[in-house]
């Protein structure tokens, strides 16, 4: 059970850090001015530029999920191990 769990992170994972550069592609090729500042600058930023310009994109949305859903699995792997000692 425990390693579906952890191959299922692995997956969203993967997944986020796709997303990632397909949002920082995505910002590249709209703008017009300095586009290989786009991969020097913070997730942050690529989020906003790329909510504004695809507004009705989801990709920000499962972003945020994946990075919440790896913190909360994190802490109840975290919390299992210390209960178990």
């Amino acid at each position: 059970m425990l390693a579906v769990l952890f191959s299922i992170l692995v997956v969203m994972a993967v997944l986020s850090i796709c997303s990632e550069l397909f949002m920082r592609i995505r910002v590249t090729k709209r703008e017009t001015s300095d586009k290989i500042a786009w991969w020097r600058r913070g997730g942050d930023e690529v989020v906003a530029a790329y909510q504004e310009l695809f507004p009705n994109s989801q990709l920000p949305l499962f972003r945020r999920f994946v990075f919440w859903l790896v913190i909360a699995w994190s802490a109840a792997v975290l919390l299992a191990l210390w209960k178990s000692n």
